[in-house]
Order: C-alpha cells, then structure tokens, then sequence
C-alpha cells in the first residue's frame, strides 16, 4: 500500500482528498500546515507527498525546499490555484496540479507516480 502524505490547510479540501485517496487503497497521512507536513515527512519518509502551496508556517515551496535539501527525493506533487508560470524557478515538485482539482484528476496523477514507482 502506498504511503502518501497529503499536506493541506483547508479541511473541507483535505477531508474530499484523502477520503478519495484512501478509497483507492492509499495509506494517507494528513498534515494541516507546512511545518507539520516537513515534520511527519522527515520522520515517515512516505512514498509520495501532495502539498497545498499557501498554508501558515512554511509554504509547500519552503516545505519542498527543506526536504529537499534533507535528501527527501521521493515525488511531490504541489497544488495550487497560483497558474505555475506564476511560480518560483526551480521549485523541487515533480507534479504540478490546479486548484481547484476534481478527485479524478488528483487520482490519476497519484497514480502516474505509483505506477513509475512500480508499486
């Protein structure tokens, strides 16, 4: 079962992601803010990580950064309603998905990066 850490501020978005997740077989951890998310990841190491960029204490952008540079080379998707051409050069993410996201869209880059892991 693949560990995916989904780090999100907005409950009402978190509680449809990680209900849809988990439907689909996905072991989800939910973290409400960046720092918590750069905690859990750092302790848990999860398969895959789907990040909110705007969130209090550290942005998915600080978040990604920080575990980048702590050797977290795993897939991290960022979503956002920011348009990406809007976003910092070299952000770390491997996917990028609009806010907002249907569940089918979510699904199906999650399980892009599942089945390149080959799991």
């Amino acid at each position: 079962m693949l560990r995916v850490l989904l780090v999100e501020d907005e409950p009402d978005v978190s509680l449809v992601a990680a209900t849809v997740l988990e439907e689909a077989g996905y072991h989800v951890t939910v973290a409400c803010d960046g720092c918590e998310g750069l905690e859990i990841a750092l302790q848990e190491l999860p398969e895959l990580i789907v990040t909110d960029f705007m969130m209090p204490c550290l942005s998915g952008l600080e978040m990604i950064e920080r575990l980048r540079a702590a050797g977290y080379e795993r897939p991290i998707i960022l979503t956002t309603a920011i348009p990406e051409d809007h976003l910092p050069r070299q952000p770390g993410y491997d996917a990028y998905l609009a806010k907002p996201y249907g569940t089918r869209a979510l699904l199906t880059v999650v399980e892009a990066f599942r089945i390149q892991m080959g799991r």
